[in-house]
Order: structure tokens, then sequence, then C-alpha cells
């Protein structure tokens, strides 16, 4: 008798451990397909939400530019209307994937074109990395985005377009229009680079004047441990330094870096597969350093202070990490047809999105008007 109770009690433990294990593993599955459900579900509202028709366009295409495949998308309600090409910063920082955080209410007013450029994104993705790296080179680059310029002219009919160009964009944007400025109606800087080594040094000591502010004696010690921080070539060391420099103007409002709101925002792109978002995580320092190299010994004077051109500068009143200072006394500079300088409150590098309703009703209200 006794041995046929404790047979049952045992196997009702065991039964209940079953149940109890089964529970465990249906929760585990639950919790591992829960985040890419939600990125399902939130990518499927936004494209629906956002879906364009005719007369618009809304295009992603990867065409032969510069001897290689190169990826275009292109965004816009009215083909009729003026045609922007974004170009991303980085080098090598694909904006494409980020895009609906800001750009939707420009699609009403304006044709959009992303692109990524060589050895990013969707681009380096499409393509032998080794093979292209033979290749790099600013030149090559700017290359590049004359060839894409003609394309987009070709594509869409138009004589000429805008650049907007956003940090490392706005090296490559201003070489571009100084070149070709008969294809260009305007030229839009944002997060203008005006001095690389200069932008450093003037964005380093803000940085630690705002860490002696807030009495953070561990930030200041890490800072200065840096010194001296510039130099006068680029190398892996400097941009090791460079990093954690934009940490800690992350952390005191100063630069746009690795905050949550913007990489689960990125992580949930509609324009970007799980497989093609792992490009953020390729070694840029590696990767793109020839470009680096050349961006380290930049200075936009190069290319002249007269523009055939409007120039409008966008720029974040937070921005340290490519100085609003250093723009606002450059573009005073400029001579051009027309020129305006706009300071975005509440913003930093990443403007457009930090700042997405000043920055649009700028973008819409008062330039668009003045490049259509």
């Amino acid at each position: 008798m006794d041995a046929t109770i404790k047979g049952k009690t045992a196997k009702g433990k065991k039964g209940k451990l079953i149940i109890i294990l089964r529970i465990f593993a249906v929760a585990l599955i639950v919790l591992s397909i829960t985040p890419f459900l939600i990125r399902a579900i939130y990518r499927a509202i936004l494209l629906r939400n956002h879906a364009i028709s005719e007369p618009g366009i809304d295009l992603m295409e990867t065409v032969e530019i510069g001897g290689i495949q190169q990826c275009l998308y292109f965004r816009g309600h009215d083909i009729n209307n003026p045609v922007i090409l974004f170009l991303h910063g980085g080098p090598g920082s694909s904006e494409m994937a980020m895009l609906h955080t800001f750009q939707y209410d420009w699609e009403e007013e304006l044709t959009v074109v992303h692109w990524d450029q060589r050895q990013t994104g969707k681009t380096y993705l499409a393509n032998d990395a080794e093979r292209v790296a033979e290749t790099m080179s600013f030149d090559r680059v700017l290359e590049d985005a004359w060839e894409v310029t003609q394309y987009i002219q070709n594509k869409l009919g138009k004589d000429k377009i805008v650049v907007l160009g956003h940090s490392w964009g706005s090296v490559l944007g201003t070489a571009l229009v100084q070149t070709h400025p008969e294809a260009f109606s305007a030229y839009i800087g944002v997060g203008q680079v005006i001095n690389m080594i200069e932008n450093e040094r003037v964005g380093f000591e803000k940085t630690l004047e705002k860490a002696k502010e807030a009495g953070k004696d561990k930030d200041i010690a890490a800072l200065e441990a840096l010194m001296p921080y510039t130099a006068e070539e680029f190398s892996t060391e400097l941009y090791q330094k460079i990093m954690t420099v934009r940490d800690y103007q992350t952390k005191y409002k100063l630069a746009s870096g690795m905050e949550l709101g913007p990489v689960i925002s990125t992580g949930l792109s509609p324009y970007y597969s799980l497989n093609e978002l792992r490009t953020f995580f390729v070694d840029i320092g590696t990767l793109q350093q020839e470009l680096m190299a050349y961006l380290f010994n930049y200075d936009v004077h190069d290319y002249g202070i007269t523009y055939e051109m409007p120039v409008f500068y966008a720029i974040g009143e937070n921005d340290f990490q490519t100085p609003i200072t250093m723009s606002k006394a450059f573009f005073n500079e400029i001579e051009s047809p027309y020129k305006r300088f706009f300071s975005i409150p509440d913003a930093r590098h990443m403007t457009m999105a930090e700042n997405k309703t000043e920055f649009t009703r700028v973008l819409l209200e008062e330039i668009a008007p003045l490049i259509k």
C-alpha cells in the first residue's frame, strides 16, 4: 500500500516538473521571439502609414556607380518637387536606416534621395569589401557622388538638385557643389565640418569645461589623460581617443552618440534588414581609414568661400562634435547669391532628429520656397 502511494506521489511530482519545464520552455520561446515580433509589427505600421503612391516615388535600387554596386533610396509624394541628395555622415555611417525618425514630413514638398556610399551599409554588403577597399580614396568617393548626381538628374528629369550634407556628408557635399556648381540649386550644411583638427580641439575643450562645471572628478581625470588630444596625422590611437571623447560629449549633451532611444529606433527601421543593420558594427576606423585620414586633414577653406548657389547652414545650437561656433565663423565668410544660418535649439549633432519639429519647419518654410 505504502509503495503504491509512494509511486503515485513520485509520478505526480515528475508530472508537475514536466509541466513546469514545458511552461518554462514556452516562456523562453515567447521571450526570444517577442523582440522580432515587435519589430515586425512596428515596421509594418510605419510602411502602411507612410506609403507613397503616384505621382510620388518610393524606390530602393542598387545601380552601378564607380564600377561597383551602390544603393539609392528615393522617397517623395510628387516627383515634380525639388530633389535633395542626402549625404550621410561617418564616413561609413548610413542614415538611410534612420530616415523614419526625421524625414516623413519632408516628403510632401521634397523628394529625398539617400545613398549608401562606398563601403557603407547596403552598398558594403552588395560588393566584395576587400576589392572595394583597394579603391578607397576621397577623389573616388567624390567622383561617385558626381555620378550619383547625374543618375538622379537623368532619372527624375532635373537640371539641378539640392545637396544636404550631414557631418562627413558636409565635407563631401561642399566639395561636390564647389566642383560642379552648375548642377546644384542650393547647398544645406548640417553638422558642418570646418577644420577637423580645430573641430576636435574646440569640442574637447568644451567637454572638459562641462565636466569641470559639473564637478565630475573622474570624468576630468579621464579626459585629461587623453592629452595631448589632437595630432597632425590620423592613427588608430587617435581614432580611439576621438571615440572616447564622443562618449563624454554625449554624456554632457554636446554630441550625438550611442544613446538608447536612437539605437532602438534604428534597430526598428523598416528600411534595413537585421543583416544590413550589422554593418553598423563594422570597424569604421579600419574600413574607412583612407577617408578618415583625409577628413582629419580637411579644411573647408580649401574649397573657397565663394559659392554660385544659395547656402544654408542648419546647426544644432548644442553641437560641439562639429562646433557651432566654428560653423558660424566660417558662414560669415561665405559669399553667395543668398545665404542663411539657422541655429536649431535643443539639438546637437543629429540636428534633424533631435529637434525634428524645428528642423522640419526651417527646411519646409524657410528653405524649400527658395529652392523651387
